[in-house]
């Protein structure tokens, strides 16, 4: 917490690429946001681990020179293929020449499209089956997808004898074609087969059938290469879609295990050509391209095709200007399938330098380590100078934030800062290379790491999901140097010890509390301290307070202007998400859709919200001389059965904002129900926070409630008002994160 790095926003979506569902997720702008901060343009950056074709284009778009260590045959491929920005037009006529090619005395479109023959169960017309769903382990499909062109007919059907028999077919010679695919990939290597028989399983037989046909017809032309390039680019997106690794129905997460889903989508290969069109020609202008040791002359891709270390020794003391990736996690799925392609299209020859992943089975969290520690050590000795490094951690979990910033620490790398807004956004960490080295110093772990949980919750002053918690403890401890100095001393044993105390700090129930909790997962629920007399105003007052006080002075402010000050505002582990901010922003102001500029409400002027507060009063006066009870106070206002009683029935808080008072947390108590009155726009808001805050909503959960200035209005206009009655209209306008407009001066 000592460092808080500003947050650098997602200026959209990253660009859908081949293979995407395997990669980071780089959300767009990240990395060009911190070049353009911290370097100028044509400096030389360097990408240790290859791992995101999406970064690498972004950052030479941007203007940079990009040096890429790749070791990965299909990602040095595709970034190569990308970075001459393939024109649609193009693909469609490889295609076209591929699919009139000969099989037998039948064009092979036609051979691939009779594979994918169904009728219709509606106009019994003969079409193509858009894809198949498989239970895992059976021999036939139960269930086909058609979109009928002749009658409409849409959607999933059991699946039918013909459609049976053309599976029976392929069956027959099933043994042949898996063998073949098998032997591609081996050469005579028979100490890893069954690695390989595992990996070819996945690929139901009509999708294999397909993609060796379309392979072995590859490898018998005579091509130029561009062209053949164009194909190969093609086949391997098919290669993706035709495996079994597609989950029914549809996941967010990606497929991490070569391990086939309970339920999957077999889908239509001559189909999935559109696709695998769309995918490569998505890079819209060309980029200099060239392979080690040519570097571009000015912005442009360098690819290094090997492992960072080989090219370590290769170019000591080249003029890098900062270290800039994204890590990936590890995967045992993608990495398989990719040594497998490399083998099928260009030979195990040349798939050979990434072909050992075929026989690892487990890559858990302290092998990871161990693989970036070998990217980010000699990327550090590459330069004779310090630099800055700037690492994306995409989709975080606990373990991988461990595998990062250990093994960057162990490296060397000085700890610069970290900025976190959401769990599902990427984490952004900034460290600089140490020439000197860093000097190991024997620390109290359990100390830095509960002082660092500390500091974190009592500054955001909210509870926080397990993932803050642990990387704000790993940012500490490699702020303090608390980690081995060298990747041969930090054993898994060093690594489960380190987690060891983590875990002993969280059972602590003197220190923390875990709210919301519904398993007994780390990940489950939110963490808050059991003592919280030093924690600050949460972090979402905070932020109402100040877009309030920027929307009055300003009168309007622009999406992307509000963004980058609350992010200025609130740096680091503090760094809000996009929602709460949008909450924040539509309780005081209307979003202009064409301009995107958040524009204060009339009603939200000083003068017009006191008089409200002033007229909620006067209510209150009203109501409770109807009711025969005795007021008092201001705000607070107080009811009283009768003007002797010192306890109050009911006690009130006028509020122009979304913010609970701090006097009134000592006021609350069994004996009296607190209501707090509100603006209907502020209804929302309040909800919102509620909802997403579980130590506020567990403080407020006893006679607490929330009443609208509309509904007051509404009650002391009633003529038969009694103590029941008002109990039961205090219910009948409850808060909602979706308030109707209002037109009265009550909003």
């Amino acid at each position: 917490m000592d460092k808080p790095l500003i947050y650098l926003p997602s200026e959209g979506k990253s660009k859908e690429l081949p293979f995407n569902r395997f990669l980071p997720q780089v959300s767009a702008g990240m990395i060009s946001g911190w070049l353009g901060i911290n370097k100028k343009p044509m400096d030389t950056i360097l990408d240790p681990l290859g791992a995101s074709p999406n970064a690498v284009l972004e950052m030479a778009n941007a203007g940079y020179r990009v040096l890429v260590a790749c070791n990965n045959p299909v990602l040095a491929f595709e970034l190569q293929m990308l970075a001459k920005a393939i024109p649609a037009s193009d693909l469609v006529s490889a295609i076209r020449e591929l699919g009139d090619l000969k099989r037998g005395n039948e064009r092979l479109e036609a051979t691939i499209r009779n594979l994918y023959l169904t009728r219709c169960p509606g106009c019994r017309a003969e079409i193509m089956a858009t894809g198949y769903l498989w239970n895992r382990d059976e021999r036939y499909p139960h269930s086909r997808r058609i979109t009928c062109p002749h009658c409409a007919s849409s959607g999933d059907y059991p699946i039918s004898t013909d459609d049976i028999q053309i599976l029976q077919q392929l069956y027959r010679s099933e043994q042949m074609h898996r063998s073949r695919a098998i032997a591609r990939v081996m050469e005579g290597n028979v100490d890893d087969r069954s690695f390989v028989e595992q990996a070819v399983s996945i690929y139901p037989i009509r999708a294999l059938v397909v993609l060796m046909t379309l392979i072995n017809k590859l490898a018998g032309l005579n091509l130029p290469q561009s062209r053949r390039e164009l194909l190969e680019a093609v086949i391997l997106s098919l290669l993706d879609e035709g495996n079994s690794l597609w989950p029914w129905p549809e996941q967010k997460e990606q497929p991490r295990q070569l391990k086939v889903p309970q339920q999957f989508l077999e889908k239509n290969l001559l189909m999935a050509f559109d696709s695998a069109i769309k995918s490569w020609s998505v890079q819209r202008n060309s980029l200099p391209f060239s392979v080690w040791p040519e570097m571009p002359d000015n912005a442009g891709i360098c690819l290094y095709p090997g492992r960072m270390r080989d090219l370590n020794q290769e170019a000591p003391g080249l003029q890098i200007d900062a270290i800039v990736c994204a890590a990936p996690r590890p995967s045992q799925a993608f990495w398989t399938l990719c040594s497998l392609w490399a083998s099928w299209i260009w030979g195990h020859e040349k798939a050979s330098r990434f072909s050992q992943v075929l026989e690892r089975r487990r890559f858990d969290w302290h092998w990871h380590t161990t693989a970036l520690h070998a990217a980010f050590l000699p990327a550090a000795s590459l330069t004779v100078k310090s630099i800055p490094a700037f690492i994306l951690i995409p989709d975080p979990a606990a373990g991988f934030v461990s595998a990062v910033v250990e093994s960057d620490a162990i490296a060397g790398y000085e700890f610069s800062g970290c900025a976190m807004r959401s769990s599902s956004e990427p984490i952004q960490l900034a460290w600089k290379t140490n020439v000197q080295g860093s000097e190991y110093k024997p620390v109290n772990v359990k100390q830095v790491v509960r002082s660092a949980m500390r500091d974190l919750l009592n500054q955001k002053g909210e509870p926080v999901e397990y993932i803050k918690l642990h990387t704000a403890a790993l940012c500490a401890l490699a702020d303090n140097n608390a980690f081995p100095p060298t990747i041969q001393q930090f054993t898994n044993e060093k690594a489960s010890e380190i987690q060891a105390i983590l875990n002993s700090i969280l059972v602590d129930s003197t220190f923390l509390v875990r709210l919301d909790a519904t398993a007994q997962e780390n990940e489950s629920g939110f963490w808050w301290l059991a003592n919280t007399e030093n924690a600050h105003q949460p972090l979402a007052d905070r932020l109402e307070v100040e877009i309030l006080k920027w929307l009055q002075q300003d009168g309007q402010v622009s999406a992307t202007e509000l963004l980058q000050r609350t992010l200025q505002k609130f740096p680091g582990f503090l760094s809000p998400e996009d929602e709460l901010i949008s909450h924040c922003a539509e309780s005081y102001a209307v979003l202009e859709p064409e301009t995107q500029t958040w524009k204060i409400k009339s009603g939200e002027q000083q003068a017009i919200r006191q008089a409200s507060s002033t007229e909620a009063a006067r209510q209150l006066s009203r109501i409770s001389s109807a009711l025969r009870l005795h007021q008092a106070g201001d705000n607070p206002i107080e009811w009283f059965a009768d003007q002797h009683t010192e306890q109050p029935v009911y006690r009130f808080y006028i509020l122009l904002n979304a913010l609970i008072p701090a006097e009134a947390w000592s006021t609350l108590n069994n004996n009296c129900q607190t209501i707090f009155l509100l603006p209907g726009s502020r209804a929302g808001l309040m909800k919102y926070k509620i909802v997403r805050d579980p130590a506020l909503r567990e403080r407020l959960k006893n006679n607490t409630r929330f009443l609208k200035f509309r509904a007051l209005q509404s009650i002391a206009l009633r003529t038969d008002l009694s103590l029941d009655i008002f109990e039961v209209l205090l219910e009948t306008d409850p808060l909602s994160m979706e308030e109707p407009a209002q037109l009265s001066m009550f909003r």
